[in-house]
């Protein structure tokens, strides 16, 4: 009997086709530049491991939640640019490890060119390693909030040769690899992990900042809400009750971008969704437009055209329906 399996390994023009291939995750996107490029996603299935790569060419606030039953660590591959990556306003470079929180439920930002690994390990795994390899409870290395490993150490080198080796015979069926051998490297990859947490040490992300990260918190719940009307930065000022200069570091810090450009980024992204989500035959651009609070056409089909690299008229034409109204 051989374990493992190639699930996907595909390249996609649009960030929709993209989510919609990915299994085992629930993703909520918002695009916050033009891609230059495609997507590209890979999930292969182990013995107990499910491991997913993503190449993202666009900046893009991230949002959703992973695998259930799992704690999910994630890293960037091992070799790729250093990306701009933040999460919750740490920094993360190839040393580093992220960990999502019990509930899966994770949030970041990154710049075009971002290409990450991800590794759901069952959590009854990572009890018994904790308990038999490191004679403690997992809550001790791992705790059950988001955490972060600025740097993993001489195990993060082990460990990124140990998945190397993994991901090479899953991907391989010439060579395929037993079930118990692949079990077996898969307890030694869990090893790797918490002992690059232990050696690194482990902190909630963003701790150190912590009164810009809940201005930034504060600030997207408020949008989340918040009717489109009456979305602006005065708004967002006066929500989180600071200034507009700490509103201002709180967004750059947390998430690269300026209130005003991501307030942009936001409408345009729903609007684009409305778009995709229209009925071609009753929904115009003017209609689907209006309801997003946008009121210059115009402008709003350049501003569209810069994010997206297409017309509303050609995103509106891949929604479902029959034929749209010009």
């Amino acid at each position: 009997m051989t374990g493992g399996e190639l699930l996907v390994s595909e390249t996609y023009d649009l960030y929709e086709s993209f989510s919609e291939a990915v299994r085992g995750w629930s993703l909520d996107f918002r695009q916050l530049s033009r891609h230059q490029g495609s997507f590209f996603l890979e999930q292969l299935m182990g013995h107990s491991l499910f491991f997913s790569r993503a190449y993202l060419p666009s900046s893009f606030h991230q949002r959703g939640a992973s695998t259930p039953g799992c704690r999910t660590v994630s890293m960037l591959v091992s070799g790729s640019p250093a990306a701009g990556w933040r999460w919750c306003g740490e920094t993360v470079s190839h040393n580093s490890l992220l960990v999502m929180p019990v509930s899966g439920e994770f949030e970041s930002f990154s710049t075009p060119g971002l290409d990450t690994l991800h590794i759901a390990v069952p959590i009854a795994m990572l009890e018994d390693v904790a308990a038999t390899q490191f004679q403690q409870p997992l809550h001790e290395l791992m705790p059950e909030g988001r955490c972060f490993c600025p740097n993993g150490g001489p195990a993060m080198f082990q460990l990124r040769q140990t998945l190397d080796r993994i991901l090479g015979i899953i991907r391989s069926p010439s060579a395929p690899m037993q079930a118990g051998e692949l079990a077996a490297r898969e307890y030694e990859l869990a090893c790797l992990i918490l002992s690059c947490l232990a050696a690194g040490g482990t902190g909630t992300p963003g701790s150190r900042r912590g009164k810009r990260m809940k201005v930034l918190d504060t600030s997207l719940a408020y949008i989340a809400a918040a009717d489109y009307d009456e979305i602006n930065v005065a708004g967002l000022v006066r929500q989180a009750g600071v200034s507009r200069r700490t509103l201002e570091n709180a967004f750059q810090d947390g998430l690269g971008i300026s209130p005003a450009s991501y307030l942009k980024a936001i409408k345009l992204n729903t609007f684009s969704r409305r778009l995709l989500e229209a009925d071609r035959a009753e929904a115009t651009v003017a209609t689907v437009a209006r309801e997003v609070g946008f009121a210059h056409l115009g402008q709003l089909a350049a501003d569209y055209y810069e994010m997206f690299g297409e017309r509303p008229l050609a995103t509106l034409r891949r929604s479902s329906g029959r034929a749209q109204k010009v």
